[in-house]
């Protein structure tokens, strides 16, 4: 069903090429996915010269869907959408201190609305994407800061009691860089970091094809590695933290001041397409500076062939990227050896929004639910 999702293969015959099951065997996996209308068959379009053309395989508009919830700072949503990540339906809502007490109530309201608007569509399960640090094994929102004072929050067992479906749980940066695996640019990659630049900074790593996790249940926490060792005091406690200097709400305050302008770091970015200032170029110039030390020291542990910018800082100008890949790939060990690309997200931004099922689709994808 994956090979068949993410487009891989579209054919029987690619099937059994691809995966080394008999042509039979093939066949009887597809009636059955076919019977419970998981995946359709799909006219193909005759090519000249050859003879009898290969019906082309699709998942059925009539298959399962799965509910993804998104968790972060200022927003939160439950989300419809199907295992190819088109989202169907959605519901939000913003998060501030004032509500912050009632999250579990007010992310409820929305998956229901959602359901309700759902119909009779079949629910694979949840998969949650949320701010960190989490502890995926226990199913916890730990202590992520400027949240609100929400902490050590059992998000799983709350929403499984709930709703009585199979729920599943990661950092939003891990769902992020599934979801790049799946769909996006890094299909055509066995190892690349994904980086999501928002009020502060995370990160997913793809490892040989698959998502890196470890027994500890806890995820990687890019935004946190010291770019300065007497630098900037971090909420965490640390100092010289990487998001205290490149995280979009910082560079957002350091623009307003200096320029005297009220635009957010969308806005900036944007801006600084348009035209150019030789203060907002100084302020994104030093923005990569910091962003390739803590990214050239990750490259330097994992040997990725690819980074990926994703979430707020997909709206980074292009020349500012080619500046971070040069320095990146200046800086590396083993510079004269390997490049490591540096591009945007395929899901632009809404990364955020159509990856944060990702974790329930992994299981899917490696059949779990089945």
């Amino acid at each position: 069903m994956k090979l068949i999702a993410t487009q891989e293969c579209t054919s029987r015959i690619e099937l059994a090429k691809k995966t080394g099951l008999s042509k039979v065997a093939v066949s009887h996996i597809v009636s059955e996915f076919i019977k419970d209308d998981i995946i359709e068959e799909l006219d193909a379009k005759p090519i000249k010269g050859q003879g009898r053309n290969p019906i082309h395989l699709s998942i059925s508009s009539k298959a399962p869907k799965m509910l993804g919830i998104y968790i972060f700072r200022d927003e939160c949503s439950a989300v419809l959408c199907d295992i190819q990540l088109n989202v169907l339906k959605r519901s939000g809502f913003l998060l501030n201190a004032e509500n912050a007490g009632s999250l579990f109530s007010l992310l409820c309201q929305s998956i229901d609305k959602v359901l309700k608007s759902a119909g009779d569509e079949r629910i694979y399960g949840m998969g949650i994407g949320a701010l960190g640090p989490i502890d995926i094994e226990k199913g916890m929102i730990l202590n992520p800061p400027h949240f609100y004072g929400v902490r050590d929050l059992p998000i799983v067992d709350m929403l499984k009691e709930r709703y009585k479906i199979p729920v599943y749980f990661d950092s939003q940066y891990n769902c992020a860089a599934l979801a790049e695996k799946y769909y996006g640019n890094g299909k055509d990659y066995q190892d690349f970091i994904f980086v999501g630049i928002a009020n502060g900074i995370g990160s997913g790593i793809i490892s040989n094809g698959t998502l890196y996790s470890n027994v500890s249940g806890y995820t990687s926490e890019l935004g946190h590695m010291s770019v300065e060792w007497n630098g900037n005091q971090c909420i965490c406690g640390n100092k010289g933290c990487l998001e205290t200097y490149a995280g979009a709400r910082v560079i957002e305050e350091k623009l307003q001041k200096m320029t005297g302008e009220v635009l957010d770091f969308e806005g900036f970015c944007k801006r600084s397409y348009e035209k150019y200032d030789s203060i907002s170029d100084d302020i994104f110039m030093d923005m990569m500076d910091k962003l390739a030390c803590g990214i050239t020291s990750s490259v330097n542990l994992l040997n990725p062939a690819a980074v990926f910018i994703g979430h707020q800082g997909y709206y980074i100008p292009e020349q500012y990227i080619r500046y971070l890949e040069e320095k990146i790939n200046a800086q590396k060990l083993v510079s004269s050896y390997c490049y490591v690309k540096v591009l945007k997200s395929y899901f632009r931004e809404e990364t955020h929004i159509r990856a944060c099922g990702c974790s329930l689709l992994l299981r899917i994808f490696e059949g779990e639910l089945f």
